[in-house]
C-alpha cells in the first residue's frame, strides 16, 4: 500500500482535503517507483474522512491507477456508526468488484458482518490479538474474561460446539 495522510475522521475542512489530495500523489509516486507490478501488490488508500464530496473525487482520482487492489481509509476513528457504514457503503459502490476491497483498521463483530454485505472483502484490527492477550475470549454471544475467578479452575472448552484449536484442548 501507498502511505496516506491519516487524520481523524471528525476533522473537517481544508485539512481532509490536504489529506485525501496527499493520498493521491503519494499513490503516483508509489506506482512510480513499483518496477516490478508482478512481485508486489500496491493497495490505493481511498481517504475523504466523512465527506462524500472529497471521497468520490478520491475515488474517481485513485480508481484510474492501475493497481491491484483498493483500501479504504480514514474511518475507524470514532465517528458514529451511521456515518462509518455510509462512507464504507459510498466506497464500495465505486470501486472495482474484480479487485480486492480491503477496510482498514476494522475488528468488532457487528462491523466486520455489516462492512462484509457492504462489499469489503478483507480486514485487519489489532482487537482480537488485543482482547485476547488481556485474557478475554470472543465468544458468538459477547466475550468471556477469562481471568475471572470462576475459570481458575475450569479447563473446559470455552466453547464446546466450537471446532477451532483453542476450543478443541
Amino acid at each position: 500500500m501507498q502511505l496516506d495522510d491519516v487524520i481523524s475522521s471528525t476533522v473537517s475542512g481544508p485539512r481532509v482535503e490536504d489529506a485525501m489530495l496527499r493520498s493521491v500523489r503519494w499513490l503516483d509516486r508509489c506506482i512510480a517507483a513499483h518496477s516490478k507490478p508482478n512481485q508486489q501488490n500496491l493497495f490505493a488508500i481511498i481517504q475523504g474522512g466523512l465527506d462524500p464530496i472529497l471521497r468520490n473525487k478520491c475515488l474517481e482520482e485513485m480508481t484510474k491507477r492501475d493497481v491491484p487492489g483498493f483500501a479504504i481509509g480514514g474511518l475507524s476513528g470514532g465517528e458514529a456508526k451511521d456515518h462509518f457504514w455510509r462512507m464504507v457503503a459510498l466506497s464500495t459502490k465505486h470501486l472495482p468488484r474484480n479487485k480486492p476491497r480491503y477496510l482498514m483498521g476494522v475488528g468488532y463483530a457487528t462491523d466486520l458482518v455489516v462492512c462484509v454485505a457492504l462489499g469489503c472483502d478483507m480486514f485487519d484490527c489489532v482487537y482480537p490479538t488485543r482482547t485476547a492477550r488481556f485474557g478475554s475470549a470472543l465468544v458468538p454471544w459477547g466475550s468471556l474474561q477469562l481471568k475471572n475467578k470462576q475459570y481458575a479452575k475450569d479447563f473446559q472448552p470455552i466453547d464446546e460446539n466450537c471446532t477451532c484449536p483453542t476450543c478443541q484442548r
